[in-house]
């Protein structure tokens, strides 16, 4: 399939192709993902000491540019490029082809949702693959699990935080499972020297932080907010949840059962699915809760589309809406909702 046929599926979809900036504020990137994400960054400095960076993700590029253009209305734009990121172990080449498709600031949420999923279709009924797997999944049921769990607060936070770093949030439910990483002599210790500094100028700074902060954090960690071997059947709950792939029919019952077993009073309506049928021809419509972890800005619902190359699956298309991306960069939420291509399959 040709980009050429791509651009007029867009265009005759609504999506206007815009041309996004190769450059942007590295503090605008480390803003939306955290410090985690510098070491995939291409930065350099200006003469007036600004960083900046290769652009790494060109819906953060689409983000900016409709930030810059101030504007309350509904907007779909359509863009393709190149992003740039240091090479780990799932990237082959520094360079990323993105082909990608948005709708911004628009507040029916089911109908745009609906759009994006149904573009991406058209461009797979373009494409030369016969068959595919639309996966759908939605952030929202996975936050509302979490806060219906007895983990400890900052504990819950940090689950949904880092939900799209697969090893680190590996690493959260592990320690969550036991205390075994817990040394009581060297609590013991902290606790007193704790006592200790309370004494002191709670207003002295030490690393950007007042000493009152520190030992706030320190009383959460340790008296307020404690995590316990109790935490064990929480986090047999979260990876049950990980498992489920259903028909997408089925996944509001499905789930509502789920959640029933475990005596948490949460209903799933088939209104959390812009798709509530399997009965798209040559596509298999699943909920598949454990899909997108590499992606750290979604919000609500998302989607990928898998077809099989050489037997193994692989991605043609994937998105989501990213309601908080734009309120990361900018001084509101505005709704957002979008799809990228994976242009190397095709």
């Amino acid at each position: 399939m040709k980009l050429k046929n791509i651009s007029n599926i867009l265009k005759s979809s609504g999506f206007k192709n815009i041309e996004l900036d190769s450059i942007i504020e590295s503090n605008q990137v480390l803003k939306r993902s955290g410090g985690n994400f510098r070491q995939y960054l291409f930065s350099f400095y200006d003469q007036h000491y600004k960083e900046w960076a290769l652009n790494p993700d060109l819906s953060l590029a689409s983000v900016k540019k409709y930030i810059e253009s101030k504007t309350n209305n509904k907007t779909k734009w359509s863009y393709s490029g190149e992003a740039y990121r240091k090479q780990d172990k799932s990237n082959k080449s520094p360079i990323v082809k993105q082909t990608g498709f948005e709708i911004f600031g628009s507040y029916n949420k089911a109908k745009d949702d609906n759009e994006i999923i149904q573009t991406s279709l058209k461009i797979f009924k373009k494409s030369n693959f016969k068959k595919c797997e639309l996966n759908l999944s939605n952030m929202e049921i996975f936050h509302v699990l979490i806060d219906k769990l007895s983990l400890p607060l900052r504990w819950r936070e940090k689950i949904k935080r880092h939900f799209s770093r697969k090893e680190y949030f590996e690493e959260l439910l592990k320690k969550l499972s036991d205390d075994k990483d817990i040394n009581p002599k060297i609590v013991e210790t902290d606790k007193r020297l704790a006592e200790k500094l309370r004494k002191s100028n709670l207003e002295k700074i030490y690393s950007g932080r007042s000493l009152k902060d520190i030992l706030d954090r320190f009383d959460l960690k340790n008296y307020k907010d404690v995590r316990d071997q109790s935490n064990k059947k929480d986090i047999k709950i979260i990876r049950e949840y990980l498992k489920i792939s259903c028909p997408i029919e089925k996944a509001p019952e499905v789930l509502t059962n789920f959640f029933y077993k475990y005596n948490m009073n949460i209903f799933i309506s088939p209104d959390y699915f812009p798709i509530k049928k399997n009965n798209i021809k040559n596509v298999k419509v699943l909920f598949t809760s454990n899909i997108n972890r590499t992606v750290e800005y979604y919000t609500g619902m998302n989607f990928n589309l898998m077809v099989d190359i050489k037997k193994k699956k692989n991605t043609l298309l994937s998105g989501g809406r990213f309601d908080k991306l734009i309120g990361n960069l900018a001084s509101k939420n505005i709704p957002a909702v979008g799809a990228a291509l994976n242009s190397d399959i095709l």
